[in-house]
């Protein structure tokens, strides 16, 4: 019957903003959890497994089997090439290496960080379409060369909330020698957004190159609450970054660059960082995602698409 196709349909909408909730929750439970507890080590599992489950349905009702492939597959190739490269040489990112916390490795890069880089980078080429308003697909320079400027942006802001607490404050890496940005060297923000940009940049001229339709339909009337779902997911660290400070009943310290740093001072300092980088642009994407776009851009906008993927199909 009609109504169940329709029901199915909206069925992977709602699922999508369940997950982002869901993804919001397990790092809530993260920042409620004490070193060592159940929660600390429970939670990341609920927060990874619906950030893999959002990738997988999001995903499906945003591209095509093979474009969504392509996505993953070139992350984990450029990623796990760029991090080897790293660890051995120090370059693009710096000079760092990973403690036993991030066990087990594939070789000297630990199983988990690849499909971290697949969440956050499908989160972030996600935004950024979205506040570049190319929901919808197109074959033009803004899809193809902006949106992975952009993507490789928002996944620095997210980086450097995420990096001090993760390194500095839990030691599941270690950058040799420190750096200044709570003993995180600046020249790892400057590898990251290289390294990133490269992987959104494979991804557009996969993505850009012909129109193909989702692997999953999602009803016109129900696309913008897709997209609503996309800041949600991206933001959804922010639950523990921003919770950390008032939570947290930690009075020990930590050595940054020769110096004890209470552990309390580095929590207020990053969620006054995510408040002023990650909660704005998650809001914005709110804005973006409500506004209305007119029906007339939007057909034309796919028909010059079309005419793209005509046109290479010629060639």
């Amino acid at each position: 019957m009609a109504w169940v196709g329709a029901l199915g349909k909206l069925g992977g909408v709602v699922a999508c903003m369940g997950l982002g909730l869901a993804a919001w929750l397990g790092n809530v439970l993260y920042a409620l959890g004490s070193p060592g507890g159940m929660l600390k080590e429970w939670s990341p599992a609920l927060v990874a497994g619906a950030m893999i489950a959002y990738l997988v349905v999001h995903g499906r009702r945003t591209y095509s089997g093979r474009q969504l492939l392509s996505f993953v597959v070139l992350v984990f190739l450029i990623g796990w090439f760029f991090e080897t490269v790293s660890l051995m040489t120090g370059f693009p990112v710096g000079n760092y290496h990973y403690t036993e916390l991030m066990a087990p490795f594939l070789g000297h890069v630990p199983v988990s960080v690849m499909p971290a880089y697949c969440v956050m980078g499908y989160a972030s080429w996600s935004m950024a379409r979205l506040l570049l308003a190319r929901t919808e697909w197109s074959g033009d320079n803004v899809l193809r060369f902006g949106v992975p400027v952009l993507a490789a942006t928002l996944m620095v802001v997210w980086d450097l909330s995420m990096d001090p607490l993760r390194a500095t404050v839990e030691g599941r890496w270690v950058w040799s020698g420190g750096g200044g940005h709570f003993g995180v060297p600046l020249e790892n923000y400057i590898g990251w957004a290289f390294v990133t940009w490269i992987m959104f940049q494979s991804f557009a001229l996969v993505v850009t190159g012909r129109h193909e339709p989702p692997a999953r339909k999602v009803p016109r009337s129900a696309h913008r609450y897709l997209w609503l779902s996309v800041p949600l997911i991206w933001a959804a660290f922010a639950g523990e970054y921003l919770l950390n400070p008032f939570v947290s009943d930690r009075t020990d310290f930590v050595m940054i660059d020769g110096a004890l740093v209470p552990v309390a001072e580095i929590f207020a300092s990053i969620a006054f960082l995510t408040a002023t980088t990650m909660l704005p642009l998650a809001l914005l994407g709110v804005f973006a995602a409500t506004r209305r776009i007119p029906a007339s851009a939007s057909r034309r906008g796919l028909a010059a698409g079309l005419a793209h993927g005509r046109a290479g199909d010629k060639r």
